[in-house]
């Protein structure tokens, strides 16, 4: 009985490829991954954030509206192009939200919690210390999450 020399080679060379092809996917997942969380640096630990960001005007000024829900440990990230105090309000916004502006150096600088705007005119909250970035996260998150003022932000991939 023959036995076709050809056919372990071709299964070891699929083998080899779809295990190449499977690391290249789970290295883009990693890469997507990490580039979509962020982690603040608490007294009690660090806390992981899945983020959306929000970076052109547009996207600033969309935010979350418009949303029912919220996941859990998931937020959006406001990236300013220059430090100095931030507005917010919260028309359209379906849910309360925990706002943290952070420093242009990675530092909390304040922690402030918005309700809903259900009628017009909708106030505005204006940051009381310049800031960079905002992250907001469901109400009552920082507080859960031991999340202070003075904490530390650090983003990766971005």
């Amino acid at each position: 009985m023959l036995i076709d020399s050809k056919r372990p080679f071709f299964v070891i060379l699929v083998f080899l490829i779809l295990s190449l092809i499977g690391i290249i996917i789970y290295q883009r997942y990693l890469q997507f991954t990490e580039k979509n969380t962020i982690t603040i640096y608490t007294g009690a630990g660090t806390v992981n954030i899945r983020v959306e960001y929000a970076v052109t005007p547009e996207e600033r000024q969309k935010g979350l509206m418009n949303l029912s829900s919220l996941n859990k440990n998931f937020g959006m990230i406001f990236i300013f192009p220059e430090e100095k105090n931030q507005s917010f309000w919260m028309k359209n916004v379906l849910i309360p939200l925990d706002l943290i502006f952070i420093s242009s150096n990675g530092k909390i600088n304040e922690i402030a919690t918005l309700n809903p705007c259900s009628a017009e005119p909708c106030s505005v909250y204006n940051s009381k210390n310049p800031a960079k970035y905002v992250i907001e996260v469901n109400a009552g998150s920082t507080e859960k999450w031991k999340i202070l003022e003075s904490d530390i932000l650090e983003i990766k991939g971005f």
